[in-house]
């Protein structure tokens, strides 16, 4: 008898023959104390469909008083929930196809929300179309937040600029200069009380100490350490407790607040990014859920996601693709809302949802493999611990009332798998179903890898399994 043991976190440093485990679309979290095991494997987080809209794609949003705000080629739409229904407004142009940024001030009775796209910054009223704020003393930001009633400008050339106090006026003297290494900035970004002007090789830390001349913020730190690009760092947002970045060095960071990033990326992600010719197509996306933390690197061909309490790491991918159709996040009507990178659809992310608006959301795990080097060995049946009997009384036929997996196998380190299996996990309330293989064959010297696919969009967690192994001749 030996063991099936499956992953907690993807790809942890190995590649396929070397002994690495897969989670894709699929997370661990950890179980109580006297569980079966310590811990199971669940679905990631669906998408259920809020609104769609007449455009395409996100370029960034923002929700304040109601109104969820949605950038998108050429447009700015609203999307308001009016009873149980979700309404779109067309509001009306907002030039470029680039990624925006907003911020808003405390500005009494009613703050200024502005918007920063890759040509210009507008002033957004609920019911007005974009204004640009034409301020002549303002050169052409890549960056915008708020912090201490100021609105922050970042400038390419490592300047940022101050508004007055929940004013939009800008002086062409209010401003200060990252200089502790050549190279600009990518970004000026607002963590907790500080300031993180986010450069190339460095990342500088700035805090307000009320200077009554030009920027009111000072240097109080040097980290060195670089971001990779304007959008490869997200946690700001509102309910998120972290920041997560890409560094100059292509790992992964995370940043608790002051001035120590943590790395927390595996080498195969680091490969990965990498290989990104253009640094600039990697952003972060965070959001939460049932209160997992996620933080999700995104580039042209992955989608790795991060949970910051476990440390662990999953892969994201949507139908029909190799990375997450998910872009840009926001706290909104009562969770965390996201775009969609090719359509004009508006999610919301929910943990109880197994699709991505109707798209297949397939659960997959690949399992370390259990071997006997150099000895080969015959598997006459293997054994699935999982959760059985949650199909659904009403429900899509046969999808949801009479749900299966697929199990595959593979004896070449998982470079490749044979045809799958399909086994039944129940309908509701079966729950003395048995998830069973027989007559496996005998594996190689490099031992055995499992692989465990669920499409249908039911609850299913897996704990492990064993498999009958009966040593062979080498």
């Amino acid at each position: 008898m030996a063991e099936i043991i499956l992953p907690t976190s993807t790809a942890p440093g190995a590649r396929p023959g070397e002994g690495s485990g897969r989670l894709i679309n699929a997370y661990a979290e950890k179980l109580d104390a006297g569980a079966r095991k310590t811990f199971a494997r669940r679905r990631v987080p669906g998408l259920r469909l809020l609104a769609t809209t007449d455009f395409i794609g996100c370029r960034g949003m923002h929700f304040y008083n109601g109104n969820l705000y949605v950038a998108q080629a050429e447009r700015l739409v609203r999307v308001n929930k009016v009873g149980a229904l979700f309404v779109v407004t067309d509001i009306g142009d907002l030039p470029g196809e680039g990624r925006v940024m907003f911020a808003r001030n405390n500005k009494a009775p009613v703050n200024d929300l502005l918007c920063l796209t890759e040509n210009d910054v507008y002033v957004i009223d609920p019911d007005l179309a974009p204004e640009s704020l034409d301020d002549g003393d303002l050169p052409q930001a890549i960056s915008l937040d708020f912090i201490d009633g100021y609105f922050v400008f970042g400038i390419r050339d490592g300047r940022f600029f101050t508004s007055g106090i929940n004013d939009t006026t800008i002086s062409a003297l209010d401003f200060a200069k990252a200089e502790s290494r050549p190279g600009g900035i990518y970004r000026a970004i607002v963590f907790g009380q500080l300031l993180y002007l986010c450069g190339l090789s460095t990342i500088e830390v700035w805090q307000n100490s009320g200077n009554p001349t030009g920027s009111p913020f000072s240097r109080a730190a040097v980290i060195p350490r670089g971001v990779a690009g304007t959008y490869a760092i997200g946690g700001a947002e509102y309910g998120f407790s972290a920041l997560i970045f890409v560094g100059d060095d292509n790992g992964v960071y995370r940043l608790d607040g002051g001035y120590q990033p943590v790395k927390v990326s595996t080498p195969d992600l680091d490969r990965l990014i990498e290989a990104v010719a253009d640094k600039e197509t990697i952003d972060v996306t965070v959001s939460v859920t049932s209160g997992h933390m996620w933080a999700t690197v995104t580039g042209p061909t992955f989608s790795w996601v991060y949970e910051l309490a476990t440390g662990f790491w999953h892969e994201r991918q949507s139908y029909m693709s190799n990375r997450w159709r998910a872009v840009c996040s926001c706290q909104a009507f009562g969770g965390w809302v996201v775009g969609d990178r090719e359509t004009g659809k508006v999610w919301l992310i929910d943990a109880n949802e197994a699709t991505e608006g109707g798209d297949p959301l397939t659960q997959t795990i690949i399992s370390l493999p259990a071997h006997d080097f150099p000895n080969r060995t015959a598997v006459p049946r293997a054994d699935f611990d999982v959760i059985v009997g949650q199909g659904l009384v009403a429900g899509q036929q046969p999808i949801e009332t009479d749900p299966v997996c697929m199990i595959s196998w593979s004896d070449d380190g998982g470079n490749s798998f044979g045809t799958p299996l399909k086994r039944q996990l129940g309908r509701l309330a079966e729950h003395k179903r048995t998830v069973t293989v027989n007559r496996t064959g005998t594996t190689t010297r490099y031992g055995r890898v499992w692989k465990i696919e669920v499409a249908d969009p039911v609850f299913c967690s897996w704990l492990g399994g064993s498999m009958d192994a009966s040593p062979r001749a080498k």
